[in-house]
């Protein structure tokens, strides 16, 4: 690998374009070239320093080995909010680290830029769904989020954005008045609200909005429509299949990625059928997006069947615990009235007998 300071002379020379390829170098820094990036970084102009974070954001998304982790973290410090908003996007990866859900916490809460503190929303919705659904941190350790982003839903005061988000990220909750919520943000007349509303129902993947999804699959804004889909797809509502069908028809690319996903997370016989004839379709993209939600669907189908089968053989080795239990006990019954009616001298071989059976 070519030394940081060829990278970092690369980083400097703005006359030049990036080179994406380059820009692998800043994966996996060790504490040595670390220091070094992190010493000009801020020399760089502040267009640099975005269109470097923009394409490490992309590149992260697309490729799970590298890790700009380090270079993400110094970001959140950036003078510039386009650049701590977007290395907040790219430490999307990292959910189980309390101290960096602090560091959200604090952009949450006294970031002067809107645009940070709604990334930073997004960033703590990952917590919550790790502590409130998932359980694999604790929930105290979110309830302070949790309750300021839920005073931000409400104050009216609040920019816009970050509101949505704080509602996008408490969907990821099991929160009492969440429902409450939803429902104001999607009688909100602002269409970004709405939006959001119909995102935390996906999130809560509960079938009481299927009304609310259906309704908005026939929106006639692609935003909304988009949002529905994936709502249907995350709340697995069979009545969309038929409108999914039609929005794959249509020809919306966003529109139709999402309807062919969402068919893979609802299944069902029909939505196998759509997606078997897209992917024999001629549309290349279109057939393999296909492909993969049948994968899917297979693996979902699966673990239905999976799931009361293994409850059976649950059952069956509880049941065939207790007849051998059963049959223990009357065989250690049986012995104990030979013991009493046996001469002494066949004691011994009885109990040996007793003996190898427990082996």
């Amino acid at each position: 690998m070519p030394s940081v300071e060829t990278l970092l002379a690369h980083l400097k020379d703005e006359a030049t374009p990036l080179s994406i390829a380059r820009l692998y170098w800043l994966s996996d820094l060790s504490d040595e070239e670390f220091a070094r990036v992190a010493q000009v970084w801020l020399t760089l102009s502040p267009a640099r320093r975005r269109a470097i974070m923009s394409h490490l954001v992309d590149i992260s998304e697309e490729n799970m080995e590298v890790d700009f982790g380090r270079v993400f973290r110094m970001a959140l410090s950036d003078p510039d909010p386009e650049v701590r908003a977007m290395a907040i996007d790219g430490l999307w990866y990292e959910d189980q680290d309390l101290q960096l859900m602090r560091r959200f916490f604090e952009l949450f809460e006294k970031d002067p830029a809107a645009e940070v503190r709604a990334r930073a929303a997004i960033g703590l919705g990952r917590y919550f769904y790790n502590a409130c659904i998932m359980e694999q941190i604790p929930l105290s350790a979110v309830r302070p989020a949790i309750d300021a982003l839920r005073h931000t839903f409400y104050n009216l005061e609040e920019p816009l954005e970050v509101r949505r988000r704080a509602l996008e990220a408490l969907g990821n909750t099991l929160e009492p008045d969440l429902p409450q919520m939803i429902e104001r943000a999607y009688a909100d007349p602002d269409e970004r609200m709405r939006i959001s509303a119909i995102f935390a129902m996906g999130r809560t993947g509960e079938a009481r909005w299927t009304p609310y999804v259906m309704e908005a699959l026939r929106s006639p804004s692609p935003a909304v429509r988009y949002e529905a889909v994936v709502a249907a797809g995350e709340i697995g509502i069979r009545e969309a299949v038929p409108i999914l069908e039609r929005l794959i028809e249509e020809g919306d690319a966003e529109i139709q990625e999402a309807a062919i996903w969402a068919l893979g997370e609802i299944g069902g016989p029909r939505a196998r059928e759509i997606l078997t004839e897209i992917a024999q379709g001629e549309d290349e993209d279109l057939a393999a997006l296909a492909e993969e939600a049948l994968e899917e669907l297979e693996l979902l189908e699966g673990a239905e069947t999976f799931m009361p089968l293994l409850e059976m053989d649950l059952e069956a080795e509880e049941e065939e615990a207790e007849d051998w239990l059963m049959w223990w006990e009357t065989k250690r019954l049986g012995l104990e009235e030979l013991e009493e009616e046996e001469p002494e001298e066949e004691e011994d071989e009885e109990e040996e007998d007793r003996d190898y059976g427990r082996r």
